[in-house]
């Protein structure tokens, strides 16, 4: 048996794999970010164990003839895989931004799926697959709300002194709330002891990000660097690709521009992916009924990228036939939620189908990136908030509720800094604020006058400079490219120009960096990137 990456919590020891490999212990018992392979010499069977969140990729291919199974996709696709396109995992990447199901870009390679039991003959061929663990939804109706503040608490710092425990260790602070609050669980002693360290990265010398990153840093006394993310992607383009495997578009891992000193500092870092899933709610109106197409479109709405509409319509459109690229996305998605059990809280439904997809498609491929210098510990993706949160009431969290009287009550501190999404203190109230405004009219009146648009995203820094340009007419239109089999090098050369005019249009930077992700992909499997 290889148990590929790291356990939490009391089941964490080799006994307690043999238990489960034994079947004295149920799969579920395990927690963290991990896979579990297994192979049965007796029966001449594989076995392949997910956790809750599929947070450790795998997947598994046949062509008939052969069978792969690996946690690198271009290795499992070489071995057993024809190199067909599946439009249905493309169309769901081009809207969505992750392939939704278990589908991979190839048809004949799929993901497994979140807390999933596989069972492979000894030529490779599927036997089965069995879910592990399953949802529920049962809100404790006698726990009041000061309560469940208490009991998120007791449970969260459970969870991270687990991942702080060892080793040395990054903490990647932003202006959110989701790493603050990991920030709230250090104990002094932990940050005493020079193990920890926490940086941030913003996208100028004066970001807004990286200011609110340091007060929280230095209110717990944490050793801090502060980095300005520059051109780097064109340069660093393969092993981004190699990281991510192209399940999420190239500009979204920035953690890229500072992975060096990650791996230089730290052999652990906290990634706080998934805590404003749960500490957030869904939008989905409360007291209604909702039918299931209700719950897909609200899903479909969600998970839905700005930018997206030239992509199904000049790359999947003419490969899908007579099918509509959105029948196919909410088929796709229907199916999906049938898969889930019959929940009352319609909102809860619709967190379920997020964390089955969104999250285990396009929020993990990140975490490789994290992976090629430093290990990522998953606090929130920790089985012990999983069943905490199975408990709380969707009113609970709504606007981050939770959350923010979780910090104002147990890390006053770090609730006085303000939270970068509303530039104010988590002790202001909701109402209006003169001073507040007052300060954000005079910045706007700076930018204004000064011409210098601010910059918020990524990919404003990747492709908008000279190198940036350039990078993108390699990848998007130069003669050759595989890209130009899959779509119309005229219609590319006609986006890129639109983008060139206008950047901040139709949403044309989410548009750009899916097509170089597709660009970049499709010379990847073909080893074309290596060199």
């Amino acid at each position: 048996a290889w148990l590929l990456g790291e356990l939490y919590g009391a089941a964490r020891g080799p006994a307690d794999v043999l238990a489960v490999l034994h079947g004295r212990r149920a799969p579920d018992s395990l927690s963290g970010h991990f896979l579990l392979l297994a192979h049965d010499a007796r029966a001449d069977e594989w076995h392949a164990w997910t956790n809750r969140g599929a947070t450790f990729h795998a997947y598994y291919a046949t062509d008939g003839r052969r069978a792969a199974l690996g946690t690198c996709f271009r290795a499992v696709a070489d071995a057993a895989a024809r190199p067909d396109l599946d439009w249905e995992a493309l169309t769901s990447f081009c809207a969505f931004g992750f392939c939704a199901a278990d589908r991979t870009f190839l048809a004949d390679v799929r993901l497994l799926r979140p807390a999933s039991h596989y069972r492979f003959d000894g030529r490779g061929r599927l036997l089965g697959a069995e879910r592990t663990w399953q949802w529920q939804h049962a809100p404790e109706a006698g726990r009041s709300y000061a309560a469940t503040i208490d009991a998120f608490a007791e449970r969260f710092q459970a969870v991270m002194d687990d991942v702080l425990a060892e080793g040395r260790v990054a903490l990647p602070i932003s202006g959110g709330l989701d790493s603050r609050s990991t920030v709230a669980a250090v104990r002094g002693e932990d940050a005493a002891d020079g193990r920890l360290w926490a940086y941030s990265y913003g996208y100028s010398a004066d970001s807004v990000e990286t200011r609110l990153a340091r007060r929280v840093a230095r209110a717990r006394r944490l050793n801090f660097d502060a980095f300005t993310i520059r051109p780097y992607l064109f340069a660093r383009l393969p092993r981004v690709l190699a990281s991510i495997e192209g399940f999420q578009e190239v500009t979204q891992a920035r953690q890229a521009s500072a992975i060096e000193a990650i791996g230089v500092r730290s052999d652990s870092v906290i990634a706080a992916h998934i805590g404003d899933v749960w500490l957030g709610d869904m939008g989905t109106s409360a007291g209604a009924a909702h039918s299931p197409d209700d719950l897909v479109a609200q899903a479909a709405h969600k998970f839905h990228k700005g930018g997206s509409a030239w992509l199904l319509q000049h790359v999947c459109r003419p490969r899908l036939g007579r099918t509509e690229p959105e029948n196919m996305l909410h088929d796709l998605l229907a199916a999906e939620l049938a898969r889930l059990p019959a929940f009352e809280d319609a909102d809860f439904t619709v967190k379920a189908l997020k964390i089955e997809q969104w999250c285990a498609r396009w929020t993990t491929a990140s975490l490789r990136m994290f992976q090629s210098a430093a290990f990522p510990r998953l606090p929130f993706y920790d089985t012990r908030l999983f069943d905490f949160f199975s408990t709380v009431p969707t009113r609970y969290v709504s606007g981050r509720r939770l959350q923010i009287d979780y910090l104002r009550r147990y890390a006053p501190d770090l609730a006085r800094v303000p939270w970068q999404e509303t530039g104010r203190s988590l002790f202001a109230g909701e109402g209006f604020d003169a001073r507040h405004l007052g300060r954000r009219v005079v910045r706007k009146a700076r930018a204004v006058l000064s011409r210098k648009r601010v910059l918020e995203r990524n990919w404003e820094v990747q492709f908008l400079g000279q190198a940036g340009r350039a990078g993108l007419h390699e990848w998007l239109l130069r003669p050759g490219r595989r890209l130009h089999e899959v779509v119309d090098p005229a219609a590319v050369r006609e986006l890129l120009a639109a983008f060139e005019r206008d950047p901040w249009a139709e949403k044309r930077g989410y548009t750009v960096s899916t097509l170089l992700t597709l660009s970049a992909w499709l010379d990847y499997m073909a080893g074309d990137l290596d060199r």
